[in-house]
C-alpha cells in the first residue's frame, strides 16, 4: 500500500492560515474538527474547489476576528471553527450547499 502524501500547498500554507501544529503534528480537541479538516481537503481533491478559493475565506474569517499571531483573541472562534465557517462559505460560493 503506498503512503498517502499531503498537497504541500496545503500542508505548509503560511501566514494566518497556517494549520495548527505542535511537534510538526497537526493538532486537533474535538473529532469534529479532524473530520471538518478532511472533508475540505477530501472536496478540494475531488474538483469541487481550488484551494486558494478555501484559503481566501480561511484567512479573511480569521482576520474578521481580529486575531493575528502577534495578538490572539481568546474571545474569537477556534482555528477548526474558522476552518468549518471557511467550508461552508466555499461550498455556498460554489453551490454546492442548498439555500
Amino acid at each position: 500500500m503506498s503512503e498517502r502524501r499531503a498537497d504541500p500547498e496545503i500542508a505548509e500554507m503560511p501566514g494566518p492560515g497556517a494549520l495548527p501544529r505542535k511537534s510538526g503534528e497537526l493538532v486537533f480537541h474535538h473529532e469534529w474538527e479532524r473530520r471538518a479538516f478532511a472533508l475540505a481537503i477530501a472536496l478540494c481533491e475531488q474538483g469541487h474547489y481550488d484551494w486558494d478559493e478555501f484559503r481566501e475565506h480561511l484567512i479573511a474569517s480569521i482576520a474578521a476576528a481580529g486575531e493575528t499571531p502577534e495578538t490572539p483573541n481568546p474571545a474569537a472562534p477556534g482555528y477548526y471553527e474558522h476552518w468549518l465557517r471557511s467550508l461552508e462559505r466555499t461550498l455556498a460560493a460554489k453551490g454546492l450547499l442548498p439555500g
